[in-house]
């Protein structure tokens, strides 16, 4: 695997490719797993033994999307990435809670070769299955609340229904990076949400985070006509309702045989706010 713009999660310099480690200037080393990604997150950084989703909840997204249900959802977010970015630079993109890679390898597929790719998730079991769909990405495991890569040294970064802490991500970020966030539109699931509550709650707009400037929102949606029960339960099982469902609720699902819906996502594009960091620098 070429060099990577990672960085030591223990001290924060530069790792440098050795054999099949990472290596920091302080000796901190990081070994690939058989499967070519690598694990930066060190047990201080955890919060539980095996943070992120747990495999079961992965398994089912793997296996549902892997179906194509979501396959518009790729398209779209590579065509908002062409209209802001300029096309002569080399680009350096983070998928930020990557899950198993679907998202990830689509995308990769739709852009041309100066994109560079990383895909982090806190889920170890997330990393290794993205890592067996394709070698050409950067995969490792991290939070989000320490991402160890280079200060401003990216130029896209992408969350698609993940947590990102906005705060951390400021330093790493170029100058003119966008960052992209996906989240449930209006509309989406909302079938499955009127099974599962008397009075089913739309998905709220997203906040623009402080300190960033929204700077285009745009919207993907298509119908969603799920037939026979071990795909719909795989939809329950990867998205938070189900673990958050009363008994009740899963039988009402549990009986159902087709789900017709809607898939909607907000895609958010987001810059650093320039007035507010110049006025930082004047402080």
């Amino acid at each position: 695997m070429p060099e990577t713009l990672l960085t030591c999660p223990v001290c924060e310099t530069l790792l440098t490719q050795s054999a099949n480690s990472l290596i920091c200037e302080n000796h901190h080393c990081f070994d690939y797993a058989k499967e070519g990604y690598i694990n930066l997150l060190p047990p201080q950084h955890k919060k539980t033994k095996e943070p992120g989703d747990n495999k079961e909840m992965i398994r089912c997204r793997k296996d549902f999307l892997q179906a194509g249900y979501y396959q518009f959802l790729s398209p779209a977010i590579a065509n908002v990435i062409k209209r802001f970015v300029t096309k002569e630079q080399n680009k350096n993109f983070l998928d930020s809670g990557c899950g198993e890679g679907y998202f990830t390898n689509q995308i990769k597929s739709l852009l041309d070769s100066s994109y560079t790719l990383y895909g982090m998730d806190i889920s170890k079991e997330a990393v290794r299955l993205s890592a067996k769909r394709n070698n050409n990405i950067h995969w490792f495991v991290a939070s989000s609340n320490n991402i160890p890569i280079q200060d401003k040294s990216l130029d896209i970064v992408l969350k698609i229904n993940a947590p990102l802490n906005f705060e951390q991500l400021k330093n790493k970020l170029s100058e003119n990076a966008i960052a992209i966030s996906v989240s449930p539109g209006k509309n989406h699931l909302a079938k499955l949400r009127e099974t599962l509550y008397l009075k089913p709650q739309s998905h709220k707009q997203e906040a623009t985070p402080d300190g960033f400037t929204l700077l285009d929102q745009s919207a993907a949606e298509a119908p969603l006509s799920i037939i026979g029960q071990t795909d719909i339960n795989r939809l329950f099982k990867m998205t938070p309702y189900y673990w958050n469902a009363s008994a009740a609720a899963k039988e009402k699902v549990a009986e159902l045989q087709t789900l017709d819906t809607s898939a909607s996502f907000n895609i958010n594009v987001y810059q650093i706010n320039k007035n507010i960091s110049k006025t930082r620098e004047h402080e």
